[in-house]
């Protein structure tokens, strides 16, 4: 099963007086690169939060969000003594107005505590359950983006494949024609030459536009590519790129080698499609 990186998934549920929403994306990228937003009662448990979606995940750039609706993470009481005090210390210097002495009172240090609310270990355990089928969604998501992208892969890989065949059978026809039109052109000429190192520059030219082994090389990748994109590994992206590398290496090998008009033009539709896969394999896991 190929899955792409593109992926989303979102959850909401209740409990007690909050609603928590879980949302979480995913882009394409080289490594795995964790972006987490939580609520400060949460933050504790981030590494484990971290860990899961590295485990699930596995690579690209991932966006998570974790958000209480409908409650407040943290419990405020005022300080009495502490007001007291600051009015009375206040009211002695000047007569203010007393509604706006206590607003000022208010702003100074000390005067509203603020703890956190503590989430009792039953609740974390609901909203890391919910985080995980959230993922679930995701990585669906993943693999109906990746169903897709096979679909083009295979399309395009069978283009060079037929494209290669026709280079097969132009080659051998454009290696006897060379040779039969040298034989050719070294029978009219008008004066002696050496017969013999005649034919050894011949095979020496015959084998530098020799194309054979390129051609055996590029069937060989080709089928390892299917063969790869066709198994149940999970994460085959930076592996499929590898083989598409080696793919364009012997479609360059080939074009440089060849002055014929015919493989040069299936050279150039052989790059098209490798320039298309290797786009396609940036965003796959």
């Amino acid at each position: 099963m190929l899955q792409s990186m593109t992926g989303y998934g979102s959850n909401s549920f209740k409990i007690d007086d909050f609603e928590i929403n879980i949302e979480t994306r995913t882009l394409n990228s080289r490594y795995f690169d964790a972006k987490i937003s939580v609520p400060t009662a949460l933050y504790k448990y981030e590494l484990e939060i971290r860990n899961i979606l590295k485990k699930l995940l596995l690579r690209g750039k991932v966006e998570l969000s974790v958000k209480f609706i409908g409650g407040s993470e943290e419990s405020f009481s005022f300080n009495k003594n502490v007001i007291k005090n600051y009015f009375n210390d206040l009211n002695d210097i000047s007569k203010f107005d007393k509604s706006q002495l206590l607003n000022s009172i208010l702003n100074l240090p000390n005067s509203i505590s603020k703890s956190e609310n503590k989430i009792p270990e039953k609740v974390v355990k609901k909203i890391i359950d919910n985080l995980k089928s959230t993922i679930k969604e995701l990585i669906s998501f993943r693999k109906k983006e990746g169903n897709n992208t096979k679909k083009d892969l295979e399309e395009n890989i069978k283009m060079i494949n037929i494209c290669s065949e026709k280079i097969k059978r132009e080659s051998n026809y454009h290696k006897k024609s060379i040779k039969e039109n040298l034989e050719k052109k070294a029978r009219d000429l008008s004066v002696e030459y050496d017969h013999g190192k005649f034919e050894q520059e011949m095979f020496y030219y015959l084998e530098r536009i020799d194309i054979n082994e390129e051609l055996v090389r590029l069937d060989s990748h080709i089928n390892f590519f299917n063969e790869t994109l066709k198994n149940k590994s999970i994460e085959k992206g930076k592996k499929l790129g590898f083989i598409c590398q080696e793919i364009g290496r012997e479609i360059n090998t080939i074009g440089s080698k060849s002055n014929n008009t015919l493989i040069q033009n299936n050279v150039v539709e052989m790059k098209s499609s490798t320039e298309k896969i290797r786009e396609q394999l940036l965003n796959i896991l």
